[in-house]
């Protein structure tokens, strides 16, 4: 049984779907009526197949040519990658495809910009970033700051986004006198303890500090053996500061202290340490000799946190501020903290009493827009 159909299959396949259907429904009606469909089910697919069709099914050669040409497609893909992988494994190659990239990205200029991404520093910006705030320091700032303060003012219980808003971003310091009055380290770090945790922690011991300075200009340049020296001799006078900038040792003095509660996230606090030692006679005449703490590594915030004894610290006025501030005196207690914004000011300490312990860090801050 021959079903004739009144389009080509071409001339169907250019019809929207709607006029499709169209046609399928008048013919089957007129098969319908016509009384050509079989009776069986069978029978009647056979039928209507080149009609829904429309067309010869393909043959097995032409899927047998379908399969082979996927097959010799990803063959070449994979033969692409590894010889990708292999040019970028030699240096010749990398260097070809290093020129192609540049070529290309030539040839892109003229259609987009790239230049804006390449040469920014950062491609999402940081809400807390000021370009000006590392080099907008004026002499109308200084005079600001030092007139209006000519104290360290001291605070307790502080919020964090007040030490933000009215000191850091005035470069105020500001005492806290409850800074560090819950850490570990008030209680445990004495001369005998650290003397002790430097001679046998491993650590302490297979690591070199940093920026190691100490009273007597000893050769060893070892917290440890200074110490040890201190214990050994008893010493009267003198001093001692290094830099746990070792990962693994500044690791060890971090679990004896957390981050300072009011320090905003703003400050990014360095992965190093300082520990500031010294000691002077009982009831005896204070040495005119302050030590500072250098070796900042660029930082912009130092905070220093008394643990046993009193410091006395001072602030001093850098570069432009120098000429018209005077410096700040204040004295640390055991549990106060100062948070220093290092681009106006620099520090040093003296003991005040026997022996005075000491912790500080620093941290990067940079100043938000106001």
């Amino acid at each position: 049984m021959v079903v004739r159909r009144g389009r080509s299959c071409s001339g169907l396949r250019s019809l929207p779907l709607s006029r499709k259907l169209s046609y399928f429904d008048g013919e089957f009606e007129k098969l319908y009526r016509s009384r050509l469909l079989p009776a069986s089910a069978s029978e009647r697919s056979r039928v209507l197949e080149a009609l829904l069709r429309c067309g010869p099914p393909a043959s097995r050669t032409q899927a047998a040519d379908g399969g082979g040409r996927g097959t010799r497609i990803a063959f070449a893909a994979v033969v692409l990658l590894l010889l990708g992988c292999l040019l970028l494994g030699s240096r010749p190659g990398s260097s070809f495809l290093s020129y192609c990239g540049r070529a290309l990205l030539i040839q892109l200029l003229p259609y987009w910009d790239w230049t804006l991404y390449s040469y920014s520093d950062c491609l999402i910006r940081n809400p807390y970033y000021f370009e000006k705030g590392l080099d907008s320091l004026q002499l109308t700032d200084c005079i600001s700051v030092c007139q209006k303060h000519p104290t360290v003012e001291s605070l307790h219980k502080v919020d964090p986004k007040v030490v933000l808003q009215n000191y850091l971003r005035q470069n105020l310091p500001l005492k806290i006198t409850d800074g560090a009055e819950k850490w570990v380290a008030q209680r445990e770090f004495t001369v005998p303890f650290l003397t002790q945790l430097y001679s046998d922690h491993p650590a302490l011991q297979d690591t070199k500090v940093c920026s190691y300075w100490d009273s007597h200009h000893s050769l060893e340049n070892s917290p440890g053996a200074f110490l040890e020296k201190v214990h050994r001799q008893r010493l009267v006078r003198w001093a001692i500061q290094w830099k746990n900038c070792n990962k693994a040792a500044a690791k060890v003095i971090r679990a004896f202290y957390q981050r300072p509660y009011f320090l905003p996230p703003v400050v990014e606090l360095a992965e190093s340490n300082w520990l500031l030692m010294a000691s002077q006679e009982e009831n005896g005449v204070m040495e005119d000799t302050f030590v500072k703490v250098r070796d900042h590594d660029g930082d912009l915030l130092m905070w220093i946190a008394q643990l046993q004894g009193t410091f006395e610290v001072q602030l001093l006025p850098k570069d432009i501020c120098a000429s018209k501030c005077t410096h700040y005196t204040l004295q640390l207690s055991p549990g106060e903290t100062v948070a220093v914004p290092l681009q106006m000011w620099e520090v040093q300490y003296r003991p005040f009493s026997s022996v005075a312990i000491a912790l500080a860090a620093t941290g990067n801050w940079l100043q938000d827009p106001r």
